[in-house]
C-alpha cells in the first residue's frame, strides 16, 4: 500500500530510501506517493517517526508530479 511522508518540523528533512534514492522534504511538506518497499525495515524512517519528525500516512489518492514541486528525490552517487 503506498504511503506519503510528512515533515512535521520547521527544518528540511533528508530521508534515504531503501532503493538508494534520497527524499528531500521542506518544512511542513507531504511527499508524493511512495511504495512500501522503500520504507519497510528502514532504520532512519523508524527513528524519525519515533522522534516525531515525520509521519507516515496511507495514500488515498494518486498525486501527479506537477502537484509536488517541493519534494525532490536524488539518486545516491557511488
Amino acid at each position: 500500500m503506498p504511503v506519503e511522508i510528512k515533515n512535521l518540523t520547521f527544518r528540511p528533512v533528508l530521508i534515504r530510501l531503501n532503493s538508494g534514492a534520497s527524499l528531500h522534504l521542506s518544512p511542513g511538506v507531504t511527499s508524493f506517493e511512495i511504495v512500501d518497499e522503500e520504507i519497510i525495515r528502514n532504520a532512519k524512517v523508524q527513528k524519525l517517526q519515533e522522534q516525531r519528525i515525520i509521519t507516515l500516512t496511507e495514500s488515498k489518492h494518486k498525486l501527479q508530479k506537477a502537484e509536488v514541486p517541493q519534494a525532490r528525490v536524488d539518486r545516491a552517487r557511488k
